[in-house]
């Protein structure tokens, strides 16, 4: 059973006016079970549906794709075999104005952190990067120092010094969401609760 007063006030706890401004969890399928106070409910929804299709458009990209078919004497087609199922992990939508960090907690909740960025730097485009299970977390922990010891550092010029600034942030965001997620799942995984594949949940 979810206490979603108790998650409420998780979340709103973690919640400030820059790093960290909106919090919510939700379902794979868009349905909110907690969010931090104050909220706007509508604009929330509307938030957590454009998260929910990027989502669901990202999972089936990290599925096997089908090799070449081969055709058979009597015309029909036989496909290789596909691999195993993906899952996503993780999703970072990069924006003007914003990062919204969405991870799995475990199969069937997703808790999803949006925060502010610096000035982006002329030239920006929104990005979108996925995480498979197997896949490196992003950004890396190693961006920064990369970072050091290029050309671009060097230079000093201000895009340079606000791209260094927004992976900096977006590093930070990243763990706290994760951390964030982390006690969530404990505590879930203390009081035995998992989300059911189908039908009601239990929530007080």
């Amino acid at each position: 059973m979810l206490n979603a007063r108790a998650l409420t006030e998780l979340l709103t706890l973690n919640t400030d006016d820059t790093l960290c401004k909106q919090w919510w969890l939700m379902t794979p399928n868009g349905t909110l079970l907690a969010y931090n106070e104050p909220s706007g409910v509508k604009t929330l929804r509307n938030k957590a549906a454009m998260v929910v299709l990027s989502w669901q458009e990202h999972q089936l990209l990290l599925q096997p794709q089908p090799e070449d078919s081969e055709q058979d004497e009597d015309g029909s087609q036989e496909s290789e075999a596909l691999g195993p199922a993906v899952k996503l992990r993780a999703l970072t939508i990069e924006s003007t104005t914003s990062n919204i960090l969405t991870t799995r907690v475990q199969a069937g909740l997703l808790l999803t952190l949006e925060g502010g960025v610096p000035p982006r730097r002329r030239g920006f485009e929104p990005k979108t990067s996925a995480e498979g299970d197997d896949d490196a977390v992003y950004p890396p922990e190693d961006t920064a120092e990369a970072a050091t010891s290029s050309e671009e550092l060097t230079t000093s010029r201000p895009s340079s010094t606000m791209s260094n600034a927004a992976i900096s942030i977006l590093r930070l965001q990243r763990k706290k969401l994760d951390a964030l997620a982390d006690a969530i799942l404990d505590e879930l995984e203390r009081t035995g609760f998992t989300m059911p594949g189908k039908g009601a949940i239990n929530m007080f």
